[in-house]
């Protein structure tokens, strides 16, 4: 509130004291500055500008209770202020208020005050200045931050401004470790700046680098970068950031990118799940032709068998060639039957089965020609429900996991668990699965065939139910490419989860069967 008015002033120079008013009147006439003394709560003395300000002539405005001018809102904080004034309060900062004019249009105004006197007894003066645009934008601007804030903070992506001077992000939306699993000591460890420690060494030049991909970049274009960042529990997540240049040093080098990162991990491993289905698809259509085909080649050749056997007498020697030719056709037959399972195209009869029972049938047979340093337990809820199914494929979907773990402890020994147990499928478990596309949301049974053995990397993983992919030389590879087809048959889904020196657990989910009052099945898939 930093200014008083003029005192009566002595004659500056030659001249009298009229003089002297008559300039300082002029000057508070014409003063851009709203001036006016309060005395006693009411006006005492305005400029025109004070008019000008209210929309009231001076004759309104003198004697007029100031408080009648400003915004209920804001009048409890203005007289306050008066009051302190009057105590002899010297703060020189200026505040901001409302004040309503003669029309009832909102103002805002800044004034600066202080204490003066006014014929001889105490008073404030003050001086204001109208900043109603600069409130308006401050508000806009206000508004606008609280919107942006509220959108980063339920977005479900990571928003950061980059500093390549500076090597760190000096703007984030919220933290990445907690996003990752990381509690607040370990994100605390990682330090200021954690994407140097989380990102993957192939990433992280790719992901910051700067001069091949921003030199020439105009504003608005948008890059886009992938790269991978460990979580606490080990696993690489996938993102993907898009950015853009958000400011340019004065030689035109971009100094800072706004950029946007999501997690892409679910949306990789969908891709690749529906990749993997189309592929196993094609390979069961190929591997159904062929068993069709082959199949009707292996009639004849037992019709002739057959046929000249009649003919042969008993003690020809003769009959030792048919008979082989009957067990080669025969473990052909074996052969076209796991190919039909692998295509789909096996006969599927679904009838309600007790998959418990079915599990102690299954493993009972197994355990005695297990291998001696290989251990074979089950894990069974109690109370599961029927699923709708052919036990004979299911009994052989045991077999064949069951097998498959026990080659992989083959050299080092271990346990093998077949659990079972109720589930309720829900859309994110789903998601995962290598085989979702059949499989119905709701109550299931879940299948698991757990070993502790090596396990598998990516790249095993990744063709393990192909057909005709073995990672044993006298393999087939048809054992696990039948479980898909009998899991495809059964419209379930599947699951392989295995890392190396982590084990392998294979989940199968199971449709349950349904009951009397329920609509039937629309048919084999």
């Amino acid at each position: 509130m930093g200014r008083e008015p003029a005192e009566p002033a002595r004659a500056v120079g030659p001249g009298d004291a009229t003089g002297a008013e008559s300039h300082y009147r002029q000057v508070f006439e014409h003063s851009p500055e709203a001036i006016v003394v309060a005395q006693d709560g009411r006006l005492k003395l305005v400029n025109r500008a004070a008019e000008r300000l209210t929309g009231l002539d001076r004759a309104a405005l003198l004697d007029r209770p100031f408080d009648t001018l400003v915004h209920p809102d804001d009048l409890a904080a203005v007289v306050d202020r008066y009051r302190l004034r009057l105590a002899g309060d010297s703060d020189e900062r200026s505040h901001a208020f409302r004040i309503v004019d003669a029309a009832g249009e909102t103002r805002w105004v800044e004034v600066h005050s202080r204490l003066t006197t006014w014929e001889r007894r105490p008073a404030v003066l003050s001086f204001f200045v109208e900043v109603t645009e600069r409130e308006r934008q401050r508000q806009t601007a206000a508004e606008l931050e609280h919107l942006l804030t509220r959108i980063a903070a339920v977005t479900p992506y990571f928003l950061f401004i980059y500093d390549y001077e500076l090597n760190r992000d000096v703007y984030l939306n919220r933290p990445v470790p907690p996003a990752l699993g990381y509690s607040e000591l370990e994100s605390a460890a990682l330090g200021p700046y954690p994407f140097d420690r989380l990102c993957h060494p192939d990433d992280a030049a790719l992901a910051l680098e700067r001069d091949r991909r921003w030199r020439e970049a105009p504003d608005g274009a948008v890059d886009a970068v992938e790269f991978r960042l460990k979580a606490a529990n080990g696993e690489w997540r996938w993102f993907r950031s898009l950015n853009t240049p958000f400011q340019r040093a004065a030689d035109g080098r971009v100094r800072q990118i706004l950029g946007v990162s999501l997690d892409i991990t679910d949306q990789k491993r969908s891709e690749e799940a529906l990749r993997r289905s189309e592929r196993l698809e094609s390979l069961g259509l190929l591997a159904g032709g062929i068993a069709h085909d082959f199949g009707n080649l292996l009639t004849p050749i037992l019709g002739h068998a057959e046929l000249v056997a009649r003919k042969l007498a008993a003690e020809s020697p003769l009959h030792a060639h048919l008979d082989a030719i009957r067990t080669a056709a025969a473990r052909a037959g074996d052969l076209v039957g796991q190919l039909l399972l692998v295509s789909g195209r096996g006969v599927f009869e679904p009838r309600p089965v007790a998959l418990e029972q079915l599990v102690l049938e299954a493993t009972a047979m197994l355990e005695p020609v297990l291998p001696a340093e290989v251990a074979l337990r089950t894990e069974l809820a109690a109370g599961l429900p029927e699923v709708a199914g052919d036990a004979t494929q299911l009994r052989q979907v045991i077999h064949n996991l069951v097998g498959n773990a026990s080659d992989a402890l083959a050299d080092r020994g271990g346990t093998i668990v077949v659990r079972a147990l109720a589930v309720d499928v829900h859309r994110d478990q789903a998601a995962v699965l290598e085989m979702r596309e059949r499989i119905a949301l709701g109550p299931a049974v879940l299948l698991e065939v757990e070993d502790d053995g090596p396990g598998m990397d990516e790249q095993t993983r990744a063709r393990l139910l192909e057909p005709f992919y073995s990672t044993k030389a006298s393999g087939r590879g048809l054992g696990l490419a039948s479980v898909v087809g009998i899991v495809r048959r059964h419209r379930g889904g599947l699951e392989v989860d295995s890392k190396p020196g982590r084990g392998t657990i294979f989940r199968i989910l199971l449709p349950l069967a349904r009951t009397a009052h329920e609509p039937a099945a629309s048919g084999a898939a």
